[in-house]
């Protein structure tokens, strides 16, 4: 099984930060749980404490689509509704280099 590894992000509006980086630390906390979740790394942009950088590892494609399915994980994302820039996270899927 090939493993699906990404990087997400995206921009907090103006008064939403504390509350949008509480639900986010929060989310962290339950997909490392995650039987298939073998990363999940939640950071801030150093030049722009506002925008949220997520990189992510699961064992495979259902293992993410399970996560996606979890009900902390569908609440976190309606919960970000009119909080982030166009509603909307920005995902990059990518391939291993090498061995």
């Amino acid at each position: 099984m090939e493993k699906l590894i990404l990087i997400a992000n995206f921009n907090i509006l103006p008064g939403f930060e504390e509350e949008v980086k509480k639900a986010t630390i929060a989310l962290a906390a339950e997909t490392r749980k995650e039987a298939g979740c073998e990363l999940f790394l939640i950071h801030t942009q150093n030049d722009s404490p506002q925008k949220i950088v997520f990189y992510e590892i699961y064992q495979s494609e259902e293992a993410f689509e399970q996560h996606k399915a979890f009900v902390y994980s569908e609440r976190f994302f309606e919960f970000l509704k009119g909080r982030i820039e166009d509603d909307k996270l920005e995902v990059t899927f990518l391939t291993k280099l090498g061995s």
